[in-house]
């Protein structure tokens, strides 16, 4: 899709996509599933700590300029890793991926909003089966820590399969144990999300 750093071709907002979806659900705080955002917060967290605790400044920026280096990385390989793909569109189990979406040019087709207990209404999810049929998907994205049944409904009527993906809000043991940190965890969702949309 050409995909930059910039924000990209389609104009996604935080609360509407190309397809409509108005979740109203405020801002999506999910910044840290953008890799370039995450090296923002990486900055700041690292100015705050310096000066409230001067005596190890250079402590700090070794230990960011690691960091950022790794999201860098992280970032070319979802910059790469999704920029030729059959698909533009994902489905999740909720509105958490914006920021990555815009990031790298894609659409998130969520069945919940930014809050994931919020009980998306019968016809939300008429609407998520008749896209996901239209646009051929094979895949809906869900959160392992999040209850699958509206997922597994849509996947009944449609024959589709579903993958996990991590918000990184709230890591279960047993996943920190099985997968590792923040930059496993995002390379399970871009392996995951290059199957989904089917990139080649």
């Amino acid at each position: 899709h050409g995909h930059g750093d910039e924000e990209d071709e389609h104009g996604h907002g935080d609360e509407e996509d190309e397809h409509g979806h108005d979740h109203g659900d405020g801002p999506d705080p999910h910044v840290w599933l953008d890799p370039l955002q995450a090296i923002e917060q990486v900055e700041r967290i690292r100015d705050e700590l310096i000066e409230i605790d001067s005596a190890y400044a250079d402590n700090y920026r070794s230990a960011a300029d690691t960091l950022i280096s790794e999201l860098r990385t992280l970032h070319d390989d979802f910059a790469s890793g999704l920029a030729s793909c059959r698909h533009e569109s994902f489905v999740t189990s909720h509105a958490a991926y914006g920021h990555l979406a815009e990031r790298y040019g894609l659409s998130q087709l969520s069945i919940a909003g930014l809050t994931p207990d919020a009980e998306p209404s019968p016809q939300r999810l008429a609407q998520i089966i008749d896209e996901v049929t239209d646009l051929g998907l094979g895949f809906i994205l869900v959160e392992p820590v999040l209850s699958d049944r509206l997922a597994q409904t849509i996947a009944r009527e449609t024959g589709v399969e579903l993958l996990p993906i991590h918000a990184i809000e709230s890591v279960t043991q047993k996943e920190f144990d099985e997968v590792g940190d923040y930059m496993a965890l995002m390379r399970d969702n871009l392996a995951n999300l290059r199957r989904s949309l089917e990139c080649s």
